[in-house]
């Protein structure tokens, strides 16, 4: 709709560079994630992500008490914490065998959560899937997302590193 916030998809990396502080990455990266929180807590722009972020960061080890940021951010009106459901679940399988079927990807495909991820943007029509995977992994054979921007399996989707637009510091989120 014309006018309208834009909604970005926050893969789980992305959230972990927030947590984490990751000032060490490439320049703007941080500067990109900054900018994009500085947004959203303008509610100048939506934050979207699946459940499944909330387990997939349970697993890396992020600095003690900087999950209470990410949970105070996703109470706020303007954050979706979306479902799989059972067409999120088809369609993530959708995409997996689209990548596997296609000569040109070599046998590579997307990771069970990429394509979990990539399909509830997807399905709740998210402006931008922002992400830092860019390299295809080797080892498990699977795709790195960036590259897919413009056309996940079929599908319209615009995947990149949070823009850089803004300068300011790291919000924090209060209750």
């Amino acid at each position: 709709m014309a006018g309208s916030n834009p909604s970005y998809y926050w893969d789980t990396c992305v959230f972990l560079v927030w947590l984490k502080n990751e000032s060490e990455r490439a320049v703007g990266d941080m500067q990109g994630v900054v900018d994009c929180l500085n947004k959203f807590r303008r509610r100048e722009l939506s934050l979207m992500t699946s459940v499944l972020t909330l387990t997939e960061i349970t697993v890396a080890k992020v600095p003690a008490g900087t999950e209470t940021l990410m949970e105070t951010a996703m109470q706020r009106p303007n954050f979706s914490k979306l479902a799989i459901d059972l067409k999120v679940a088809r369609l993530a399988k959708d995409l997996r065998n689209y990548y596997l079927s296609r000569p040109e990807f070599k046998g590579k495909t997307l990771s069970v959560p990429d394509a979990i991820h990539l399909a509830t943007a997807i399905l709740n029509r998210a402006t931008e899937f922002h992400t830092f995977d860019e390299k295809d992994g080797n080892r498990d054979k699977t795709l790195g997302l960036i590259p897919l921007s413009g056309n996940v399996g079929g599908h319209n989707l615009i995947i990149r590193k949070p823009p850089e637009t803004d300068q300011g510091n790291l919000p924090l989120f209060r209750a």
